[in-house]
């Protein structure tokens, strides 16, 4: 599979991240973010097989669209892959999208190398991030300097 990447100078809302989660992301770019070489934005993991006795392109290519799960952002440098799920406001929900997009990952891309999740965010409680910890999510806050 080869990534449309774009670099971490590129100042506009990224495909498919909603104004919310653009917020922290932004403010990730300019800092610990442009240690990456470029970023792919919502890049669909297929869930489920195609529709069987559908043949038409375009159909095919709405309903896969339309089923994906979506990653907020994947970040390449030396054809290395790390995953980022951007929110303003982070909960568990992050943590377990981020879970799965590692699981779906391995399975449809087992020779993209793959390295870290990151959770990109503004605020973050600390049972949270305790619990990212704990699954080798690092995490990273508005405001603070690294990711843990």
């Amino acid at each position: 599979m080869q990534l449309t990447t774009y670099p971490p100078t590129w100042d506009r809302k990224p495909p498919g991240m909603t104004w919310e989660d653009w917020q922290p992301w932004q403010v990730w770019l300019t800092g610990p973010g442009a240690n990456w070489a470029g970023y792919a934005y919502d890049v669909e993991l297929l869930t489920q097989a195609m529709p069987s006795g559908e043949t038409d392109p375009a159909m095919l290519t709405m309903w896969a669209r339309n089923t994906a799960k979506r990653i907020d952002a994947v970040g390449v440098n030396a054809g290395v892959h790390d995953l980022f799920e951007a929110r303003r406001f982070c909960g568990w929900s992050a943590i377990a999208q981020l879970l799965g997009y590692r699981d779906l990952w391995m399975i449809q891309f087992p020779d993209l190398r793959l390295r870290d999740l990151y959770l990109i965010t503004e605020r973050i409680d600390d049972p949270t991030r305790a619990t990212a910890a704990r699954q080798g999510i690092k995490t990273w806050v508005v405001g603070e300097e690294a990711a843990a």
